[in-house]
């Protein structure tokens, strides 16, 4: 699924450049993708607890491809605009309730596992998809689209074949704690969702503006896919080294410390003009996000009894990071520069590092308690 979101959150930028789109208006496709995503997320996860999963898992994927088709034929910045805003619902109908049905099937020995696997599958997807669709787009600016539909309704086949919803079982661990202790879980809850949301407030600036960037600097369309590519070899290499250990869990150290990656990363955007350094940036700043993700999934499926909320609030934080990230950075390169978008991020990073040590600072003394 991502890997057809993947294809056409490039391919669509670069038709809107071709059409002489500003960059507001490049900003808008996250932009609105993203607004519709987080106000439905939390929403669409709370109606999978009553209704099911399967059901609403099998719509996202039809919405996908009738967009792709779309794209084909439409030849017009406002009406690609609207596009986005059936992508946003396809997308907060299906990864809280796809998610919410893999914390279903968990149990405290796979929890680990069973979201480093499922991480790393939607981040391969978020890696090959950019790459594939610029030079898809370099043959012909139509055929990501027609792939993109072919993918989709694929995954509706898959899904409609082999996803059935699972019978949720009361689970042993889900026992009462204390209450200071439940308040502690909270706070690092709370802090991961900071984290998480300027992971994508960054990622979604890095995927929506740094195209026009790229493009300023003659770099073609292959080029800026496997720039953007980086983001999901660094998101999948993370997620596989946050798989193989459990030193991370619980530990305010690693998800505060995992900031100083996203620093280095958009300064190197900031100062650089080489594809190859662009390159080491984003993957600098995919580390950094892998962190951060895995820890918000992690807290949400060990600390909530019901999953089907927890996992849209988790989407719903994403979508505002997504959607804050492109229409504010796109305000900025507007009036200050191609650049400018990148300063922002740091603005916000350091905000967010703030936030987080206020909530964390009783964390650390619960540690061991909070992995029992």
């Amino acid at each position: 699924m991502d890997f057809a979101s993947g294809i056409y959150s490039l391919a669509a930028p670069l038709v809107l450049i071709e059409l002489n789109a500003n960059p507001i208006e490049l900003g808008l496709v996250g932009t609105l993708t993203s607004s519709v995503h987080m106000g439905m997320a939390h929403f669409m996860g709370r109606l999978s607890d009553r209704l099911g999963r399967r059901p609403l898992v099998i719509i996202a994927p039809l919405l996908l491809s009738v967009s792709c088709l779309l794209m084909l034929i439409l030849r017009s910045v406002g009406l690609i605009l609207t596009l986005s805003i059936m992508n946003g619902l396809c997308t907060s109908i299906f990864w809280p309730c796809f998610l919410a049905w893999i914390a279903d099937r968990l149990t405290k020995g796979s929890l680990v596992r069973d979201l480093g696997s499922f991480n790393r599958s939607w981040t391969s997807a978020m890696l090959i998809g950019p790459v594939f669709s610029g030079f898809m787009y370099a043959l012909h600016p139509r055929l990501p689209f027609v792939f993109g539909a072919a993918l989709a309704l694929t995954v509706f086949l898959i899904v409609w074949r082999s996803l059935q919803d699972e019978k949720i079982q009361p689970k042993d661990e889900e026992r009462s704690v204390p209450q200071e202790m439940s308040n502690v879980r909270m706070n690092l809850l709370y802090a991961a969702w900071v984290a998480n949301f300027v992971s994508f407030f960054v990622i979604a600036n890095a995927r929506y503006q740094f195209p026009k960037l790229a493009r300023e600097l003659n770099f073609s369309s292959s080029t800026i896919g496997l720039i953007i590519g980086c983001l999901g070899f660094a998101l999948f290499s993370g997620f596989f080294i946050l798989q193989k250990s459990d030193r991370w869990h619980s530990k305010t150290f690693y998800l505060v410390g995992s900031h100083a990656l996203a620093v280095a990363g958009l300064l190197l955007i900031y100062v650089s003009n080489k594809p190859l350094l662009f390159g080491i940036a984003l993957i600098l700043v995919g580390l950094s996000a892998s962190v951060t993700c895995y820890s918000s999934q992690f807290y949400v499926v060990q600390f909530m009894k019901k999953k089907g909320k927890g996992t849209g609030l988790h989407e719903s934080i994403v979508g505002a990071g997504a959607l804050s990230g492109p229409i504010l950075g796109g305000v900025a390169a507007q009036f200050a520069g191609l650049r400018a978008p990148y300063l922002l991020c740091l603005v916000v990073l350091l905000v967010a590092v703030i936030v987080e040590i206020v909530l964390l600072k009783r964390v650390d003394t619960h540690a061991v308690g909070l992995q029992n």
